[in-house]
């Protein structure tokens, strides 16, 4: 299965649209792919939240960029193993 996602720059195209993407954002940290979104778009920096299952109640920053996946994060494997012949 392929997938394209897009990475977004927080200084080019700014936060994510949640109500638009909802399931659909994770952020990059220390080098990795986090599902989670912007907790307050009005702090400086901005306050990332993980999945509870990944961040523990912790709150990133210094995120500078963001993921857009074309569907749920959450359905990925799901759509990988319908994909699979």
């Amino acid at each position: 299965m392929t997938m394209d996602i897009i990475i977004h720059e927080i200084a080019i195209d700014g936060l994510p649209d949640m109500d638009a993407l909802t399931a659909r954002v994770a952020f990059l940290f220390d080098g990795c792919i986090v599902s989670g979104w912007p907790i307050d778009e009005h702090t400086d920096p901005v306050l990332w939240e993980a999945d509870s299952d990944v961040g523990h109640g912790r709150a990133f920053y210094g995120v500078t960029h963001w993921v857009e996946f074309p569907i749920g994060i959450h359905l990925i494997s799901s759509a990988a193993k319908e994909a699979t012949p």
